[in-house]
């Protein structure tokens, strides 16, 4: 019985190495990274973990997975150097391939290269000096380990002139596994991460949730990195950017406070800011609204559009968002848009589009409006609005801190432009109706009477009479005089 019961569960290896189903060689969080790769849409994932997780193993899993499922293919696992990809190969397939059906998996005579079914498996190193020992064949999947440990420069040159078009005419995928990088400008975190948050492709995986950890060993990965709020226990077992305060614009946003969905209020003044990018940036969009009786700016929505987008397109576009508040019964106040004079004159008149020009006599006043804003919680951000959250995550500074730093991502910091526009005009005039403030006449504060008041009206109480003005009327002060 127990003979076939093994000879049955080797059967059963068997047809599921053959059919590229590894699943059940991962543990529960590697399972969940493989089923977020799987049911991503995504040609670009980027998975940020936690050491200790497991994370090369089952980047190895994954890549096996492909290469018996898609045959003839060229899958690429490369890291930082020749030796360290190596490592991270050969420590992990011997553990993963030892059941394997014979012949499936054959080392080529190079110690780079593997036979999976009909399809190559090679390594290779990601920096500057040897990238190019990539190049050649049309990969359908390549992943990429570790790459926040190489130089910036290196890994946009490695994603640009020999990744990419590897998988330009395969349609392949690209997926970055790697913990986060002790350089807060590295493009891993300035690109990549922002790129695939927008397209719903970024996984994130600490300490915490990795099965085979216990408490103790955690408290001890903690002590070791200098306690829970040390740079090196946040980035190594957290997995979070740690970011410098001094490059990026808005340090104090933080989305576990800023963004959340939320009602529409019934009292709020209607607004939309824009930036007009032109010929060379993006132009931006947001639609928020000033709720009087919270006092709190709400970021309800957004447009964003690329460079030499045609005006009447980005027009159009802007009214259907300022649609959503018209259709709960509020008007839009204004319109605050940064525009040259010849787009403001063709914007009155081709397109009757009203604009104001927002106040920019002070660049870096803008600036500390809108950190100050998100410090004191002034504001909420729509989770709907996802270029603004990741401009307000991973936009930078240029070098000398002169302007807003550039990238292909988030183009100029197009968003936070526009934000810092709408932050610092902010319509706050009341739109309380004034039956409202009729029938609430909490609303009217009084200021505080002084103390000789309060002690007077004690003593004998008709003697002032409280005009709702802030002053106060004496009657007489005969009671007082000696």
């Amino acid at each position: 019985m127990e003979e076939q019961e093994f000879v049955h569960k080797n059967e059963l290896k068997d047809y599921m190495w053959r059919r590229g189903d590894l699943r059940w060689k991962l543990h529960s969080t590697q399972r969940k990274m493989h089923d977020a790769v799987e049911a991503s849409t995504s040609d670009e994932i980027c998975i940020l973990s936690s050491r200790q997780l497991g994370k090369s193993f089952y980047g190895v899993v994954y890549a096996l997975e492909y290469c018996l499922k898609n045959p003839g293919c060229i899958v690429r696992i490369l890291a930082p150097t020749l030796k360290q990809v190596q490592d991270i190969v050969n420590d992990n397939l011997a553990p993963i391939t030892k059941d394997a059906p014979t012949g499936l998996i054959e080392r080529h005579k190079t110690t780079y290269r593997w036979k999976v079914g009909e399809s190559t498996l090679r390594l290779g190193p990601l920096e500057r000096a040897n990238v190019d020992y990539n190049r050649g064949g049309n990969a359908s999947l390549v992943i990429t380990e570790e790459a926040g440990f190489i130089p910036s420069d290196d890994y946009r040159y490695a994603i640009e002139s020999v990744i990419g078009p590897q998988l330009l005419r395969s349609s392949g995928r690209l997926v970055h596994i790697s913990s986060p990088s002790s350089d807060p400008s590295h493009v891993l975190h300035t690109d990549v991460l922002p790129k695939a948050a927008l397209n719903n492709a970024l996984f994130r995986y600490t300490i915490y949730d990795n099965p085979q950890i216990t408490h103790e060993q955690i408290e001890k990965a903690k002590k070791l990195c200098g306690g829970e709020e040390s740079a090196a226990w946040r980035r190594e077992y957290l997995a979070q950017i740690v970011r410098d305060e001094s490059i990026i614009i808005v340090p104090t946003f933080d989305q576990s406070r800023h963004v959340k969905d939320f009602r529409i209020p019934d009292y709020g003044n209607w607004q939309v800011s824009i930036d007009f990018g032109g010929v060379r940036d993006k132009t931006a969009a947001i639609l928020f609204c000033y709720d009087f009786l919270d006092n709190k700016i709400l970021i309800r929505d957004e447009r964003i559009f690329p460079a030499n987008t045609p005006t009447t397109d980005i027009v159009r576009d802007v009214l259907q968002m300022e649609a959503e508040a018209v259709a709960y019964g509020h008007e839009i106040t204004a319109r605050w848009a940064d525009a040259p004079g010849q787009l403001q004159i063709d914007l009155e008149r081709s397109h009757k589009f009203s604009i104001r020009v927002p106040k920019k006599d002070d660049w870096q006043s803008g600036i500390n409006n809108m950190q100050v804003a998100f410090a004191t919680d002034q504001v909420l951000v729509h989770p709907r609005c996802a270029f603004l959250i990741q401009s307000l995550e991973s936009g930078q500074y240029n070098d000398k801190r002169t302007d807003f730093a550039r990238s292909d991502i988030l183009g100029h910091c197009d968003a936070l432009a526009a934000l810092s526009y709408g932050l610092r005009m902010v319509d706050r005039t009341s739109p309380l109706p004034t039956h409202y403030m009729d029938q609430n006449r909490s609303f009217i504060k009084q200021v505080p009477k002084p103390p000789m008041v309060e002690l007077a009206e004690s003593i004998q109480p008709k003697v002032f009479s409280n005009d709702f003005s802030g002053s106060f009327n004496v009657k007489s002060f005969g009671t007082f005089r000696k």
